[in-house]
């Protein structure tokens, strides 16, 4: 009864007070920009995910004997094809994924322009131009195939053509997108609110009106980066992202650990047991950073270096979200088997969107809310499963994840597209038994109230 006590008062601390602050934390604006900003450029990354996909087939020609069967001769075709035309087939990642940091920017401007009700087109074009400047200044570059011996530098000069850097506009813009897309923003809403803009008479069209309103935001934000950014340069020797990144390592590699994986899951089902989604509360804070470590290894990958970072957005949707949030999908397959009807019931209706990855009839038809005798394994199964996935990964067991794979995706086909390691899929198995072993206790004893339940309720009927 004490112990009963004890978790009653802190179901009611959750609820009282960690669940609206959560909330209102959720529906912050700029988190919410972010959040949604992120998200609506992950279409980007599955089109760049198939792309890489093509361009690494899952074979080592070193490691194939002298009498490969039909399969393996496949692999190796397909091997042979991507490498005579790598530079093709990763055109379209070098467009989506390896530019990602310049949508993110228009996005994040987007939406919370949306939010203040502001022209969110507007928004978007100002954090485009801005972001550019600060992340990608113009360069003078030469063809290394126009040059020949007897030329001298003035000529060599004169052969210079203006191009974009792209070092800043993958992962490693990342951060300063996000950055850029909300100041250019506020700086306008600001602007807007001392009545600093350029009004047009009535009878302009909206859309003239629309873009002489933007000039002034454009011209200060503009101007206003590009005096930082040369003050950043000229000061510190490095561009703005870079400065960034540099500033954020502790926090990447807080979040990049066994450690980061396991707290981020159990925030996330805290939050979850209470009634609010906490996968949305808490990855508007954490998805960036799986994001941006999820490009940085897909960056890895296309120069041939080892894949550097573990806990990506694949990371978490297939090996720690078996199922759904508090990796249920074990659960799933004990209530199918219960020999509680109720539970049985809610088995059947949770099998087929459990096996890809949603799980909320699972959640709210058990339920896992509020659900004392089930709060342990909900809550810490997601956590304990991406340690085991982050060491067997860390071990070098499995491969890294760099291709995103829709999170809907079931999760052994969604692991194996998202590392290209036949490896990966073996480990999801092997989670669904670690989960398996962890619910049954719990399970064992709610399954026995539940049936209880029923022997009550039909003695009642039966009265």
């Amino acid at each position: 009864m004490n112990h009963m006590n004890i978790f009653e008062k802190f179901s009611q601390f959750l609820e009282l007070k960690i669940g609206p602050m959560a909330a209102s934390f959720a529906n912050q604006k700029h988190i919410l920009a972010v959040r949604n900003g992120v998200i609506a450029a992950v279409p980007l990354t599955i089109v760049g995910g198939i792309s890489l996909i093509m361009a690494f087939p899952p074979i080592d020609p070193t490691r194939v004997n002298d009498n490969p069967n039909i399969f393996t001769q496949m692999l190796l075709v397909w091997h042979s094809w991507a490498s005579a035309n790598m530079a093709t087939i990763l055109a379209p990642f070098n467009m989506t994924m390896g530019i990602m940091a310049l949508f993110v920017a228009m996005a994040v401007g987007y939406n919370l322009s949306i939010s203040y009700k502001m022209n969110p087109l507007s928004g978007a074009m100002t954090a485009a131009a801005t972001f550019l400047l600060v992340a990608a200044p113009s360069q003078s570059v030469v063809v290394l195939s126009k040059i020949n011996d007897s030329m001298g530098y003035p000529l060599i000069s004169k052969l210079g053509q203006d191009a974009l850097p792209l070092k800043f506009m993958d992962a490693k813009g990342m951060f300063t997108a996000i950055l850029v897309g909300l100041l250019v923003v506020e700086i306008a809403r600001w602007l807007k609110k001392k009545n600093i803009v350029i009004k047009m008479p009535k009878g302009v069209p909206p859309a003239v009106a629309s873009s002489f309103e933007l000039l002034i935001p454009l011209i200060i934000c503009v101007f206003g980066f590009h005096l930082i950014s040369l003050l950043c340069e000229s000061t510190f020797g490095m561009l703005i992202p870079e400065a960034i990144m540099k500033s954020l390592a502790p926090f990447v590699g807080a979040v990049d650990s066994a450690g980061g994986t396991f707290v981020i899951a159990t925030m996330m089902n805290l939050l979850w047991f209470i009634g609010l989604h906490g996968p949305a509360i808490i990855g508007g804070v954490s998805r960036p950073f799986l994001d941006s470590n999820l490009l940085a290894n897909a960056s890895d990958k296309i120069a041939g270096l080892p894949l550097e970072h573990i806990y990506t957005t694949p990371f978490q949707d297939f090996y720690m979200q078996l199922g759904g949030s508090g990796a249920t999908l074990a659960l799933v397959f004990m209530l199918l088997w219960s020999k509680s009807q109720q539970l049985k019931g809610i088995g059947r209706i949770g099998l087929l969107p459990g096996l890809f990855n949603i799980n909320e009839p699972i959640i709210f038809g058990l339920p896992l809310i509020f659900n004392p005798i089930l709060f342990l394994p909900f809550v810490f199964v997601q956590g304990i499963n991406g340690v085991i996935a982050y060491v067997v990964t860390e071990m070098g067991l499995v491969g890294a994840t760099f291709v995103t794979a829709p999170w809907t995706t079931p999760a052994p086909i969604g692991a194996f597209l998202s590392t290209m390691d036949w490896h990966a899929a073996v480990l999801i198995l092997c989670l669904i038994v670690i989960d398996f072993v962890i619910y049954y206790p719990f399970f064992k004893i709610y399954e026995k109230q539940c049936i209880k339940q029923e022997a009550e309720s039909v003695n009642d009927v039966n009265k």
